[in-house]
């Protein structure tokens, strides 16, 4: 199995919080983070977390969707900033 196929994430398949970590490239803190805020959903089993490939899926593409309206929220502010500010020739011509 190559290392790509090892990080290939199973969608039925329940993962402990140090495998979901390796599969997501963070801490296992920073798993713990995500499911006590709600980001992701895992669920108990006796003292253990177990989070469900499908939830991490399910992070990587709301992360996009996320990141995706913020970049379309800032390039709609920029432009429309840009097009209200006046021009440095503009600027100069008015300060003469």
């Amino acid at each position: 199995m190559s290392a790509l196929e090892s990080l290939a994430i199973e969608p039925t398949v329940y993962y402990t919080v140090e495998e979901a970590a390796d599969l997501l490239r963070v801490s296992p803190h920073e798993v713990l983070s995500l499911v006590e805020s709600q980001r992701i959903h895992g669920v108990r089993i006796d003292h253990h977390r177990r989070i469900l490939g499908s939830a991490l899926l399910d992070l990587t593409v709301s992360e996009e969707a996320s990141e995706s309206a913020h970049i379309a929220e800032w390039l709609a502010a920029s432009t429309s900033s840009l097009k209200s500010s006046p021009s440095a020739g503009q600027r100069e011509r008015r300060q003469d």
